[in-house]
């Protein structure tokens, strides 16, 4: 919707002006730069305009979601640019809520996991990205949950309010490294075995995520393309993981999403997996 809508003003703005200049063919170029410059500022403010709307409607409005990942859309084709396949989408769960686990190296990586669900769905934010204008507002209103990790008491309430989410039906999504440790290896590292209790305090299905490519946006983009891999794995029941300690689920996915690293890529030098903690 939101790629189509600014593919539309983008020309329409260029034709515009293009027309009011008598069709002078040397200022083309000029006016799809500027075009272009007035698609995105219609984006902007298209957020702007949405923001009472987002607010109050209920956190699980299936058009808000809807609108959030087609600006997630947007935002991967015209200002990352990437190019994303995904292998494994039929294992995620159609009915029901589940959790989202995948490795982060990019702040690109919200925005690659949220296409691939088109339900309600939230997901588990540092707080640093609660300080930008706009975004901070729009996150709590389609589900997202601040994490402090230097504020253990106020995470702790932000996990309460993610599992209740959860079993309201809502799908969440959660980087378990807790941020971005190494933009340069894509493996899983410095775990953070607690993030799981989003999934089993909630009984929930857990769906790790191999995200791949992603350590190359920050060189490529805006512009080079990256093509992104993403690989869905076999969905972790309850049944599964209700005799594994926290610990122990966080290695075995974290060695699920390292092991398809190593065999889909060559390992770069210098890289290591670490052990999960809590």
């Amino acid at each position: 919707m939101i790629s189509t809508l600014f593919i539309v003003i983008w020309f329409l703005s260029a034709g515009f002006f293009f027309g009011l200049t008598s069709s002078e063919l040397w200022l083309i170029p000029i006016w799809l730069i500027v075009g272009y410059g007035i698609a995105w500022l219609s984006m902007v403010t298209l957020l702007v305009l949405m923001m009472p709307y987002m607010k109050f409607t209920k956190v699980n409005n299936r058009f808000k979601h809807y609108y959030i990942r087609s600006i997630a859309k947007f935002i991967s084709i015209f200002a990352l640019r990437l190019q994303i396949t995904v292998e494994g989408k039929h294992l995620l769960p159609t009915d029901g809520s589940f959790v989202m686990y995948a490795n982060h190296k990019s702040y690109a990586d919200p925005f690659i996991l949220y296409q691939l669900i088109d339900r309600p769905a939230g997901m588990a934010a540092k707080k640093g990205i609660y300080k930008l204008p706009v975004i901070r507002n729009y996150m709590p209103w389609f589900g997202c949950i601040q994490i402090d990790r230097e504020n253990n008491r106020e995470a702790a309430k932000s996990i309460l309010k993610g599992i209740e989410q959860i079993k309201q039906g809502m799908i969440m999504a959660i980087f378990p490294e807790g941020g971005i440790k190494d933009r340069n290896d894509e493996q899983m590292v410095a775990m953070r075995a607690g993030a799981y209790k989003l999934a089993t305090k909630a009984e929930a299905p857990i769906v790790p995520i191999t995200l791949i490519g992603t350590t190359d946006v920050k060189y490529r983009a805006p512009w080079r393309m990256t093509k992104i891999k993403v690989i869905i794995h076999e969905p972790i029941h309850k049944e599964t993981y209700e005799q594994m300690s926290t610990t122990d689920l966080a290695d075995h996915v974290m060695k699920l999403v390292n092991n398809t690293i190593k065999e889909k890529t060559p390992l770069k030098q210098g890289q290591k997996t670490t052990g999960a903690r809590n």
